[in-house]
């Protein structure tokens, strides 16, 4: 639990880039399935690494097999994104939808040995991880709907994601201060 605390500002960083792509997205919907794929790839790929140096080295608690496990599959994802702009673009709701409900899934998983290790705010997990899977799956479930309505729900998602990656930052941040 050390470790994680100690690296609180990953999280501030992931929320961070998670709530400015929502506003680009929000800002430019039309444009912004097609140059999307490359900016998520990228953001993606950055947390990906960044996620899995934060699992490798700090001390080995309960989670950091699941942010290893985070961490992997955001580097594969955002290299597909990244290798594949043009083909990424067509599928890229579907895409995002799996990566959103994956990340709630572990997201909600998190929850349960945060409340084990006594953490008193296990429920944010748990209800971030749950409002995640729900956006996720509407993203998945309305793959017809126009790209307009597709991206908002996209950047509805990083912009709830981001802004739950940010609070935890600073609640990290000030159990690390307790500690």
């Amino acid at each position: 639990m050390k470790g994680a605390l100690k690296n609180w500002w990953v999280l501030l960083i992931k929320g961070i880039i998670l709530i400015l792509l929502s506003f680009y997205i929000f800002q430019h919907p039309v444009e912004a399935l097609v140059g999307l794929a490359l900016y998520i790839g990228i953001a993606t790929l950055m947390t990906g690494f960044l996620l899995i140096f934060t699992s490798l080295s700090g001390p080995k608690d309960q989670n950091w097999g699941w942010r290893l496990a985070w961490g992997i599959m955001d580097v594969i994802f955002g290299y597909i994104l990244i290798a594949t702009p043009g083909i990424t673009a067509a599928v890229l709701p579907f895409l995002v939808g799996f990566w959103i409900i994956y990340s709630g899934i572990l997201i909600f998983v998190g929850a349960f040995p945060a409340k084990k290790e006594g953490n008193p705010t296990w429920w944010v997990y748990l209800l971030g991880g749950q409002l995640t899977i729900i956006i996720g799956y509407f993203i998945t479930s309305n793959f017809l709907a126009s790209t307009v309505a597709i991206t908002y729900w996209i950047g509805f998602g990083f912009l709830i994601s981001g802004i739950f990656n940010t609070s935890l930052s600073f609640r990290m941040r000030k159990l690390s201060k307790a500690i």
